[in-house]
């Protein structure tokens, strides 16, 4: 066998846990609790109910992932166990999918959020008329900057990449840890938690153009992305060291211990400064800075930095094979070049190079939100109610729609599964994936029928080049044989 095309298996249990916990821990506590204290305002515990309820779906779908990779390690991917469950034109897809719109779209948005944090906390463009951090050219520069130098580390030098996300994993939960504890504790002490609870607003709540009549499904549509992530670690599962055991614990202990960090995180912000300044843009360093001094809020936020570029490291790590796992199905377009890996580095590069185009492109989609693209677009198909195009809120759609029917198959095919993995957990499992896609429809319906569209479109194009590269590979073993037997004809 060929093993010069081999990812090898290089990956133990801390470096699993730590795909896990510091891919899924990054900029999505940090921004999006800016989108639910404004919504819920100061009903702090539809914000808790939201955290727990989307940590507990996410839990339950990715213990089902972690029996099913346990019985299946070969294909203990999303698109293998798809395809093992499902069918082979599922998986195809399914990785589709992921390589095209999951992966990069998230890892564009973290690109994004690294650069923006950092533009906010330098004070860029601070004074100037009209300036947004959002869409500021600081912001695309250091966006780009951040991205290619990340690409680089994770096909240049795989190790230190591996290195960095670790160390980013434990570096990332500090600020977290003492904010939810601290933050909690000054704020019963002085009053600031039971001020906040108090606090009347004169409007109703609304989120960067969100429906909110609900706000309770719009803060647990804004958790599914911060919980995101969890997915990256099946993509390496062919390079974790006994996978029957550190899968598993990576994947279920490492959600536990988020679940906990996001709801104690989320109390501490809450309690850390009247609730007026921390609701919004900018609510996070005001939380830190109000909390912690000027000076080690500003530290801290140092940390929520170099979190998110932790988790754009783990999103890169993973999401640059995605066409590679297509490709050593030989589906796809071009699989002999996205097959191969360099090596040196034991990277498939071209995968990766391909992967970039796709994150910079996702980079430019979710830019277009806050230049006003699709305000008025929106607004006329949602009667005003959604402004927006946040594909981090609409992926959700997509990725559970593709869970569901492994769930179900699960049900049906596995029967070697204990009866709690077989029928209960694919079952609440499912109960809990219709729910999440219910609330995103419910809050942004306009957008989600735009996204589906355009999903349609990139769904079509990749189940082109399936039944392409399949008609191809039938000719190309046609030549083949015809070529042998003039071989065979020659030498008689």
């Amino acid at each position: 066998m060929d093993t010069a095309n081999q990812l090898q298996r290089k990956y133990g249990l801390l470096m699993t846990f730590a795909m896990v916990t510091g891919t899924v821990i990054g900029s999505g506590i940090f921004f999006r609790n800016e989108v639910i204290l404004a919504t819920v305002g100061s009903d702090m515990w539809t914000g808790v109910a939201a955290w727990v309820i989307g940590g507990l779906i996410t839990l339950t779908i990715a213990y089902v992932f972690a029996s099913l990779a346990v019985r299946n390690p070969e294909q203990a991917g999303l698109v293998g166990l798809s395809e093992h469950l499902v069918g082979q034109r599922y998986g195809y897809a399914f990785g589709w999918f992921l390589a095209t719109i999951f992966f990069p779209s998230l890892t564009g948005i973290l690109a994004w959020v690294s650069a923006r944090f950092t533009v906010i906390l330098f004070g860029w463009g601070e004074g100037v008329e009209g300036f947004n951090a959002g869409f500021s050219g600081y912001t695309y520069m250091l966006a780009l900057f951040y991205l290619v130098a990340v690409f680089a580390m994770t096909t240049l030098s795989p190790k230190l990449a591996a290195r960095f996300h670790i160390s980013c994993a434990v570096l990332k939960v500090i600020p977290l840890i003492l904010m939810g504890v601290v933050g909690t504790i000054m704020g019963l002490v002085n009053g600031t938690t039971l001020e906040n609870i108090r606090y009347v607003s004169d409007y109703v709540p609304e989120a960067a153009g969100y429906l909110a009549s609900n706000p309770f499904f719009v803060a647990l549509v804004a958790t599914i992305f911060a919980y995101i992530g969890w997915e990256a670690v099946l993509n390496i599962a062919s390079e974790v060291k006994n996978p029957k055991r550190n899968l598993p614990i990576a994947l279920v202990g490492g959600m536990l211990v988020i679940i906990a960090i996001y709801v104690s995180y989320f109390v501490g912000i809450f309690s850390a400064a009247p609730l007026a300044d921390i609701a919004g843009a900018g609510g996070v360093i005001n939380a830190f800075q109000a909390r912690f001094t000027e000076f080690a809020g500003t530290a801290l936020f140092v940390f929520v930095i170099i979190s998110c570029l932790g988790t754009l490291n783990g999103l890169m790590i993973g999401g640059q094979k995605t066409f590679y796992a297509l490709a050593t199905k030989r589906k796809g377009f071009n699989p002999d070049l996205f097959s191969q890996v360099d090596r040196v580095t034991n990277m498939p590069n071209n995968s990766a190079i391909f992967f970039l185009l796709a994150v910079a492109t996702w980079i430019v989609i979710y830019g277009a939100n806050f230049t006003g693209w699709y305000g008025e677009f929106f607004g006329s198909i949602s009667g005003g109610k959604v402004s927006i195009f946040d594909i981090a809120g609409l992926v959700p759609i997509t990725l559970n729609s593709f869970l569901i029917p492994v769930f179900i198959m699960t049900m049906i095919k596995q029967t070697d599964l204990h009866w709690f993995n077989r029928f209960v957990a694919p079952a609440v499992a499912t109960a809990g994936a219709s729910f999440l896609i219910y609330a995103v429809f419910y809050t942004q319906s306009g957008a989600a029928l735009f996204y589906l569209g355009f999903f349609a479109i990139v769904m079509a194009i990749g189940m082109v080049y399936y039944n392409h590269r399949k008609a191809t590979r039938g000719n190309d073993e046609i030549e083949a044989e015809l070529d042998a037997m003039k071989d065979v004809a020659i030498e008689g």
